[in-house]
């Protein structure tokens, strides 16, 4: 990681003038075969590893790193804390992973409906959230676009925990927000890489993490500017 972040990669300023065009997304998702060697689907998304040896100590556990733990932990304590939801609200959360942030939420006695699109992640948080008795969790295999096929307004709040930068098709995805909230509803985008210097509207990362990510992985690593966003 440490030598990852010594490098990066020049960014292609060639690109559409309207990012929210079908041709701005072309030229992104081509880079990334180019990248990565094959075009991107979702069954790219995959993270190989052993459940039951996982449960135990999953990321950033197993790491042993202070900082890194620190920084997860802190990040969601930010993000519960922020959302101010009541007792009982409804979570729809994409992308839970390793599911700290939906068994924290579980814990808190929210109603949490939690999608990957990894089998793994899947059998994780189950895994999981029976070692610690939670019966307020409904974890599901599916991808982003479940959002169009979900129960209209019967949400408090979508939430996203480092994983919205793996949509390849945001502008959809965020079209489906209104169909799923209450009135009222919000949706929280946590720490995901939109800031003020990202200098294309939206597109790949060029960071060294991102690009072995990408290269080694299949994952999609995405960025925004915040004015964009």
């Amino acid at each position: 990681r440490q030598l990852f972040d010594t490098y990066t990669a020049r960014f292609d300023f060639d690109v559409p003038d309207d990012p929210f065009s079908v041709e701005y997304r072309d030229r992104q998702m081509a880079l990334y075969e180019m990248l990565h060697g094959k075009p991107y689907t979702t069954a790219n998304e995959r993270s190989p590893f052993e459940v039951q040896a996982m449960a135990k100590s999953p990321f950033p556990y197993v790491h042993g790193s202070a900082n890194t733990v620190g920084d997860q932990l802190m990040g969601i304590g930010f993000l519960i804390k922020s959302m101010q939801l009541p007792k009982g609200a409804r979570i729809l959360e994409f992308g839970p992973g390793w599911g700290n942030t939906t068994l924290a939420l579980a814990k808190m006695g929210y109603h949490v409906v939690a999608i990957d699109v990894e089998q793994n992640f899947v059998d994780l948080v189950r895994v999981r959230a029976d070692m610690e008795s939670i019966d307020t969790l409904d974890v599901r295999r599916g991808d982003f676009f479940d959002i169009e096929s979900l129960s209209s307004a019967s949400f408090d709040a979508v939430v996203f925990f480092e994983c919205f930068h793996h949509c390849d098709d945001h502008h959809r995805l965020i079209a489906g927000f209104d169909r799923v909230l209450k009135p009222g509803g919000i949706v929280c985008f946590a720490a995901e890489p939109i800031n003020e210097d990202f200098p294309l509207p939206w597109g790949l990362r060029m960071d060294g993490q991102s690009l072995w990510a990408i290269r080694q992985n299949g994952w999609l690593e995405l960025g925004f500017n915040i004015d964009y966003f």
